[in-house]
């Protein structure tokens, strides 16, 4: 230590001192610092954006970098448009069936076609006379109908009478012939079934036609051998027409001559609400081989509930204001061919059965895997 001429002290070290060793260490890490941060002032100069967009030719936003890579994966991966799903309707619903988003009432993807606006153009005569006509006839029938006796109120309160019967549909006609629809799996490239529906000669319709079990070898089918016929009729504009003057009655009745196979009438009751398209409500109709009629009185509690032809387990009795159609079904899975003539289709009340419906029913709790 040394005494200055302005009385401080200073203290000397030498190299070899530990202090003085610190301190050097110290000094130069400081300096390379300095160097450091004014070499990179000088060769980068100040970025505001420090994306790694700056080193780019051009400055794109986060969310073109996201579709650019996305592109350049699908470019790499092979991958095409096609595999999009496609958008139908106005709320883009989706062409893919789960159970809760069907594409289309028949649940088949591309049922509904797209029509070009040419096309709808052409057909517009067509329509606005077919159904004009149809809503002149509703029009009318309302004015007919038009009475102090209200029918629908007097069947409400119990003015349907024991045994009574009441004829529905009749083919004795070819317009009446043209309210009902076939179909069979070969129609929906599904099969090799074929079936037909044609007047005979005493007014009643003979459905026929060749049941065929083949699987189609396309890697797709697993089981084929059905066809159908079903009811069709609805109002002016495509506007369903409910059976709900069927529920003061008891039983569903039928006049067929069959074959001896089994078939399955069906009651179809699909709401506005795409899971409810698959609904329906059936039984088996067992016929008698021979050429004598039958008389086939079914009771609607006996109908139970299915989806897409499938037996559900949870059961409730039909509705028949929210059913809009009826079928009849074969898919017995036997080969050969097949004849049902049916006279006609009504309903009959029975008094005496008071049954309301004939199926085991649970209550669920609260938390199930139907939800609440």
């Amino acid at each position: 230590m040394q005494t200055r001429s302005d009385g401080t002290n200073r203290v000397i070290l030498s190299n070899n001192d530990p202090i003085f060793s610190a301190l050097k260490s110290r000094r130069i890490k400081h300096q390379k610092t300095m160097f450091t941060s004014f070499t990179t002032r000088r060769v980068f100069p100040k970025v505001k954006n420090t994306s790694c967009a700056y080193f780019s030719k051009e400055s794109t936003s986060s969310s073109q970098l996201a579709e650019k890579k996305e592109k350049e994966l699908q470019n790499y991966t092979g991958k095409s448009n096609l595999l999009e799903k496609k958008k139908v309707g106005i709320f883009g619903t989706s062409t893919v069936p789960i159970n809760t988003n069907f594409p289309n009432p028949k649940g088949v993807i591309g049922y509904d076609p797209d029509f070009s606006v040419k096309e709808l153009v052409a057909e517009l005569p067509n329509t606005r006379k077919t159904q004009g006509a149809k809503l002149a006839e509703e029009i009318k029938d309302v004015f007919k109908s038009v009475s102090i006796e209200k029918t629908e109120l007097l069947e409400d309160i119990g003015f349907v009478r024991h045994n009574e019967a009441r004829v529905e549909y009749k083919f004795d006609t070819k317009e009446k012939l043209d309210l009902w629809k076939i179909g069979c799996d070969s129609d929906w490239k599904e099969g090799f079934s074929t079936c037909s529906l044609a007047n005979s000669d005493r007014g009643t319709a003979i459905f026929s036609g060749n049941i065929s079990t083949k699987v189609l070898k396309d890697g797709r089918v697993e089981r084929a051998g059905w066809a159908s016929m079903k009811l069709e009729d609805r109002k002016a504009f495509n506007r369903k027409k409910f059976l709900s003057k069927w529920r003061n009655f008891s039983h569903l009745l039928l006049k067929v001559r069959g074959d001896g196979r089994s078939y399955k009438i069906m009651l179809h009751s699909p709401l506005s609400m795409d899971f409810t398209w698959g609904d329906s409500f059936s039984h088996p109709l067992h016929t008698h081989g021979g050429p004598y009629w039958q008389y086939e009185k079914i009771p609607f509690s006996k109908f139970f509930h299915t989806v897409a032809g499938r037996i559900q387990d949870r059961q409730y009795r039909v509705n028949l204001e929210d059913t809009s159609s009826i079928g009849i079904v074969l898919m017995d899975r036997i080969d050969g061919d097949f004849r049902l003539e049916v006279d006609y289709i009504g309903v009959y009340n029975d008094t005496t059965h008071v049954e309301d419906f004939a199926y085991e029913t649970y209550t669920l709790p609260v938390f199930n895997t139907h939800g609440f």
